[in-house]
C-alpha cells in the first residue's frame, strides 16, 4: 500500500510541477512581450525589462498550478488504465478508491500551499513589480475617474472626474454636505423661509464645487481652492475652503484599487471593504468579488484534481487523448461558470462570496455525479 501511494504521488507531484514551472514561464514570456512597447518607450533596457517580467513569476506559476494538476493527473490515471496497471490493481485486492484518495489529500495540501505562497511570496512580488515598473516608466495606475462616495452617517458625500495620485489632488470636485456640526441630518427645505431659518441656525444644506481639491497630509484634510459656496441662505465664489469634515477620507479611498485590493495585507483589505460597504456600494460589489476573489482562488488545484478523478478512464482506444478531452471540457464549464459569476456578483445581483463559491459548488456536484454514474 505505501509503495503504492508512494508511487502515485512522485508520479503525479513529478508531472504536475514541471508542467506549472514550464506554463509560468510561458506567462511571463506573455508579460513581457505585452508591455514591451511600454519598456522600449521608456528606454529600458532588455535585462531590466525581462527582471521587471520575472517578478511576475510567482503569480504566473499559481495561475498555472490548477491546470497543471489537472493535466498531471489526468495523465497518470489514463496512462495507468491504458497499460492495465489498473488491473493489477484491482486483481490485487485494491479499489480504486485506495488510488484516488491519496490524490484528493495532496489537492487539499495543494490548496493550502497556494494559499500560503500567494500570501506570503506571490503578492510582495506583484508588489514589487508594480512599484519598480510605475518607477521606471513614469506610470500610476492608481489613478481614478468619475469617482463617486457617499457616507449618509455623517451626512455628506463627495464626487470628482479625477483623482491623481501623486500630487494627492481631486479635479472637478463637488463636496456636499448634509449635516451640521451638531451631526443633525439637514433636510432640504421646501420654501425659502424654511431655507432662510435653517441657514441662521446653522443646519442647512452646504454644497462646494471646485475645479481642484488637494489634500492636506499634515492637517489632515482637504483644501478647496477658487470654488463656488453654495448654502441655503447665500452664495460665495472664489473662495478657498478647507473641509475639515472630509478628514475621514483618506486618499487612498479615491484611488483606483480594483486589482490592488488582492495586493493589500488581509487585515487591511477586509477593513477597506467594510468602509467601502457604506460609502459606495456600487464599488463594494467589485471590490468584493476581488477580494473573495483573492481568498478562495485557492482552491482551484483543489477543484482540478477532482475533476480528474471523478471520470471514467475505461476507454477502449486512446485513452489519454479522450481523457484530456473530457477533463478540458469539464475544466472550460468550470471557467465559464465563474466568468458569468464574477460577472453578476461584478454588478452587484448576487453577493460577491456568491460569485467566487457558486462555480466550485457547480463543479463538485458535477464530478459527484460523474463518479455515481460511472462507477
Amino acid at each position: 500500500m505505501k509503495v503504492l501511494t508512494k508511487y502515485t504521488l512522485i508520479s503525479v507531484l513529478k508531472v504536475g510541477l514541471a508542467t506549472a514551472l514550464l506554463a509560468a514561464l510561458m506567462l511571463v514570456g506573455v508579460d513581457l512581450f505585452s508591455n514591451l512597447d511600454s519598456y522600449i518607450g521608456h528606454s529600458l533596457g532588455f535585462g531590466k525589462a525581462f527582471m521587471l517580467s520575472m517578478l511576475y513569476y510567482p503569480e504566473a506559476f499559481l495561475l498555472a498550478l490548477g491546470p497543471s494538476f489537472l493535466f498531471s493527473t489526468t495523465y497518470f490515471l489514463s496512462m495507468l488504465n491504458a497499460s492495465n496497471e489498473m488491473i493489477c490493481v484491482l486483481n490485487s485486492g485494491v479499489s480504486s478508491r485506495r488510488v484516488v484518495t491519496p490524490l484528493l489529500i495532496l489537492a487539499v495540501m495543494l490548496a493550502l500551499f497556494y494559499f500560503g505562497f500567494n500570501e506570503t511570496i506571490a503578492i510582495k512580488n506583484s508588489n514589487l513589480k508594480d512599484s519598480r515598473t510605475q518607477f521606471a516608466t513614469s506610470d500610476s495606475s492608481l489613478d481614478n475617474t468619475d469617482i463617486a462616495l457617499s457616507d449618509m452617517q455623517d451626512g455628506y458625500m463627495v464626487y470628482a472626474s479625477r483623482y491623481e495620485d501623486e500630487t494627492s489632488t481631486l479635479y472637478n470636485a463637488s463636496y456636499i454636505e448634509l449635516s451640521g456640526k451638531s451631526g443633525e441630518k439637514y433636510s432640504i427645505p421646501d420654501s425659502s423661509s424654511n431655507a432662510d431659518s435653517n441657514a441662521n441656525s446653522g443646519t442647512g444644506l452646504r454644497r462646494i464645487d471646485a475645479y481642484k481639491a488637494v489634500y492636506n497630509e499634515a492637517e489632515g484634510f482637504w483644501i478647496f481652492n477658487d470654488c463656488y459656496v453654495y448654502t441655503t441662505k447665500q452664495t460665495h465664489d472664489g473662495e478657498t475652503v478647507d473641509v475639515s469634515y472630509l478628514g475621514m477620507l483618506e486618499p487612498q479611498l479615491f484611488r483606483n484599487l480594483s486589482s490592488e485590493i488582492s495586493k493589500m495585507s488581509l487585515d487591511l483589505a477586509h477593513a477597506y471593504l467594510l468602509r467601502m460597504k457604506g460609502l459606495n456600494p456600487d464599488e463594494y460589489a467589485r471590490l468584493g468579488t476581488e477580494y473573495y476573489k483573492r481568498i478562495f482562488s485557492c482552491l482551484t488545484p483543489l477543484i482540478m484534481m477532482v475533476i480528474a478523478c471523478s471520470m471514467n478512464y475505461r476507454f477502449k482506444k486512446n485513452v489519454l487523448f479522450f481523457s484530456l478531452i473530457c477533463s478540458i471540457c469539464i475544466a472550460v464549464v468550470y471557467y465559464v461558470i465563474q466568468m458569468m459569476t464574477v460577472m453578476l456578483a461584478d454588478q452587484g445581483v448576487i453577493a460577491p462570496w456568491l460569485g467566487i463559491l457558486i462555480p466550485f459548488a457547480v463543479i463538485l456536484g458535477l464530478s459527484g455525479i460523474m463518479s455515481i454514474i460511472m462507477k
